[in-house]
């Protein structure tokens, strides 16, 4: 079962960028293994802070 974990700014997260990158993400896993696999992926979406995202040694924000 592929499991995709995304991290991002949780300010980017929108209903419509969720549905996207749900669709998206699970179309290309699709594209590269194959139609039987659509049922087994999952997409776990999470939004950070970006105060709680460090970049370079220091706070997204």
């Amino acid at each position: 079962m592929p499991f995709i974990d995304v991290k991002i700014y949780d300010r980017r997260l929108t209903p419509e960028t969720e549905r996207a990158l749900i669709e998206r993400l699970t179309q290309a896993t699709v594209d590269v293994f194959g139609e039987d696999v659509r049922e087994q992926t999952w997409i776990a979406l999470t939004g950070v802070p970006p105060q709680r995202w460090g970049i370079a040694g220091k706070p997204g924000a």
